[in-house]
């Protein structure tokens, strides 16, 4: 299992980009990787954009253990990621157009080449429905294994990948695919 200072760095990076990117507000989103049985998720009302060590949480991801309390909001969503799935990286944040987008459709459909390439399909959860922290793991989970990029309505996005590097880069597509789509009014 990789130490904390070993995983910071990538934490810092990603959660960085996130924040000044606009993804995430100064307490949202969350970051985590597969550490074998473990986790290492965000602190429970981090900052992305300005994380440090202590807002590196690791539990597991089978069993609770006295760190879990201190874990994300999202801990059940990132828990069953890694269950149903073998990606070892989980982004998740509120990028506004993607948000906008899930308010108006069940999926998105990008409109650009990048986006039909990587993300031709992005399918919305519980559209229609209230949306609440953790909610709707296994349904994220499932379609996270078809699909690199799965949006809550009207909440937010989550990226898999191997890496946080590779799960932000889907991220990152995603919004700017749906800021187009936002822009043409498709």
């Amino acid at each position: 299992m990789a130490a904390l200072q070993d995983l910071l760095p990538g934490f810092q990076t990603v959660g960085g980009d996130l924040y000044s990117h606009g993804m995430v507000s100064m307490h949202g989103g969350n970051l985590s990787v597969r550490q074998d049985t473990n986790l290492c998720i965000t602190r429970s009302g981090s900052r992305l954009g300005y994380l440090d060590q202590s807002d590196l949480i690791q539990t597991g991801i089978n069993k609770d253990d006295p760190n879990t309390k201190l874990a994300s909001s999202e801990l059940a969503v990132h828990r069953a990621i890694y269950r149903k799935t073998p990606f070892a990286a989980v982004v998740h944040c509120h990028p506004i157009h993607a948000v906008v987008l899930s308010f108006l459709r069940d999926k998105i459909v990008p409109s650009d080449e990048a986006g039909k390439l990587f993300i031709p399909v992005v399918p919305v959860i519980g559209f229609g429905i209230e949306p609440v922290p953790g909610g709707f793991p296994q349904e994220i989970a499932e379609v996270l294994n078809s699909y690199p990029v799965v949006i809550v309505h009207g909440h937010g996005s989550f990226a898999r990948g191997m890496t946080l590097a590779e799960a932000y880069a889907i991220t990152e597509l995603l919004e700017i695919s749906c800021r187009i789509l936002y822009l043409l009014k498709k």
